[in-house]
């Protein structure tokens, strides 16, 4: 398959591939950290190592703090899919995980941010105001004392990744698939980037934007609604669907009802979003154990094994929001 093309207002644009090193594709996403995490986030690129007990650990490339009713954090690793997902993301992930037990290295992460918000008056005053009366030390210390979601931007998300990534029963795993576009006969100085928000709501009404700017263009693909997979054919109005995490629960179905584009679970007769019910019967489960938001595409599965995520992926091929 060939690489893809973006055309805004008759002008193409070619899909940019970043380099075999990361530092060409991370100040990049640095740059669109509160377009990927939302305006209630806050990025820090603070190289600070997550080291374990036995002093196995690595860094990440950046932490994000979700401010808003429900506080949660963020460890962000910046790759690129021609690194090989077994050999190198899953093992970065799993230093990851062992350094953030470690009550030492909580501490460090605490003090590193803690440290960064100090030196901005206008950082400080934000989230005072956003987590008043509770002092910020304090706030960041409780905040950091939670599991975070692993969160992965990676310019393609391959299907070996999603099953690569099946092994963190414990910790959330996001995937932002961040794609680049550049003008043709121009190159990076004028672009376009398509990706879908990690804060975005369950179901939003609004299509995918194209804003033009200086900077570039960024585009964002919309949420799939129900009613717009049974419009195409791939699924069916009160159709069963099952939840799935490394296996097929089938004693756990739920109903697609497209008018409300919810999900009617069998086991209480109510009604749910695809992400409210997923995160529920993954703490029922022993897989997930805070209320930290999941992505409910990637754990619901038809009767015959076609996952949620990757039928919504050909709607939005069909309506181009994947170029």
């Amino acid at each position: 398959m060939g690489n893809k093309m973006l055309i805004i207002d008759g002008v193409e644009y070619q899909e940019w591939e970043p380099p075999k090193e990361r530092h060409h594709f991370e100040p990049i996403v640095s740059e669109h950290a509160e377009d990927i995490f939302g305006k209630q986030s806050e990025y820090f690129d603070t190289k600070q190592k997550l080291k374990s007990l036995s002093g196995i650990g690595s860094i990440p490339d950046g932490y994000v703090i979700i401010l808003g009713d429900s506080p949660h954090w963020h460890v962000v690793e910046v790759e690129l899919s021609s690194h090989p997902p077994h050999e190198h993301i899953v093992p970065q992930l799993h230093r990851f995980t062992l350094g953030i037990k470690n009550p030492s290295t909580q501490r460090d992460i605490v003090k590193a941010i803690y440290s960064k918000v100090a030196e901005d008056d206008f950082l400080k005053l934000r989230l005072q105001k956003a987590i008043a009366p509770v002092e910020i030390y304090m706030f960041l210390t409780d905040l950091i004392s939670q599991p975070p979601i692993l969160t992965i931007i990676i310019e393609k998300y391959t299907p070996v990744l999603r099953e690569a990534l099946s092994i963190f029963r414990d910790y959330q795993t996001e995937v932002v698939e961040f794609q680049t576009f550049v003008r043709e006969g121009v190159g990076l100085a004028v672009h376009a980037h398509l990706f879908e928000p990690v804060c975005a709501p369950v179901s939003s009404p609004h299509p995918p934007q194209v804003t033009p700017s200086d900077e570039g263009e960024k585009v964002r693909g919309r949420k799939v609604m129900f009613e717009e997979l049974a419009s195409a054919g791939l699924l069916k109005d009160g159709q069963v669907l099952y939840f799935y995490h490394t296996r097929p629960f089938t004693d756990e179905r739920a109903q697609v009802i497209a008018s409300s584009n919810q999900l009617k679970y069998e086991g209480d007769g109510r009604m749910y979003s695809k992400s409210e019910l997923a995160k529920q019967l993954l703490i029922k489960h022993g897989f997930k154990h805070d209320e930290h938001p999941v992505r409910g595409p990637e754990y619901w599965k038809t009767e015959d094994g076609k996952l949620l995520v990757d039928l919504e992926e050909q709607v939005r091929r069909l309506r181009g929001d994947r170029g």
